[in-house]
């Protein structure tokens, strides 16, 4: 534990480097994921077509390969990153691909019925999107949608694999010098650590999406039911009454 107290600055540059690669990540897999759905349910045959053709190649190459096809090849015809992006484009094209099929397993799990009734109160595709459909889908796509969230806050440690001073790349770093000036690899204690950082974050971002679920799934439990149905039964009943 001394050793990790003595390199602690260096050890929390690399932990601040993960924290803002997984921001990002799941910035850009939400917005990927997002423009692909859009995509996928456009009414133009060949831009949903276009779109389940992007969702089922990037879904299919493996995140590894993807990570060093950005790094390595972009810079090719002009598009180079640095690490640290090159890390954050391929993880978020991985996820938002992902992403793009459990948001659309949810939206079509909300019943043509409910966007027709939404559209004979005149609302609007966008109004109807956000007050009718989303509510309701939500249920269904949050938990595997969590479940990508911290897929891709795990595969920002592939950033070791191209350079990026992450909290993995740092902890390589750190064995490596360790060993060679004092002899001893600290790696049990150096990989346990960072285990246990991956762990809490990931169990912070699976916490956040189970109080999610849960306020989304109030409507649907027994006892939110059964409320609404005595309610919507003593509105009848006065109806009836007043009749």
């Amino acid at each position: 534990m001394s050793l990790l107290y003595e390199y602690r600055v260096f050890l929390f540059s690399g932990f601040i480097q993960t924290l803002l690669m997984s921001l990002v990540v799941a910035l850009g897999t939400t917005a990927v994921a997002i423009l692909l759905v859009a995509m996928l349910q456009s009414k133009l045959r060949l831009v949903s077509r276009l779109g389940y053709a992007l969702v089922e190649v990037l879904r299919d190459i493996p995140l590894m390969v993807n990570v060093l096809m950005v790094y390595f090849m972009l810079p090719l015809i002009g598009l180079g990153f640095g690490p640290f992006w090159s890390v954050c484009v391929a993880i978020s094209i991985w996820g938002g691909a992902n992403g793009a099929q459990i948001l659309r397993a949810g939206l079509h799990s909300v019943g043509q019925g409910q966007r027709e009734t939404a559209a004979a109160f005149n609302f609007g595709p966008v109004k109807t999107l956000f007050l009718i459909v989303l509510p309701q889908a939500m249920p269904v796509i949050l938990p595997p949608y969590i479940s990508l969230m911290t897929a891709v806050v795990q595969a920002t440690s592939l950033g070791a694999v191209v350079g990026a001073t992450e909290l993995l790349r740092a902890g390589q770093i750190l064995i490596e010098q360790t060993t060679i000036m004092r002899g001893g690899s600290p790696a049990y204690l150096v990989y346990g650590s960072i285990l246990v950082v991956y762990f809490v974050l990931c169990s912070l971002i699976s916490f956040v999406g189970a109080r999610l679920e849960a306020y989304y799934q109030r409507p649907y439990r027994t006892d939110a039911s059964r409320k609404i149905d005595a309610r919507a039964h003593e509105i009848e009943a006065t109806v009836q009454t007043s009749a």
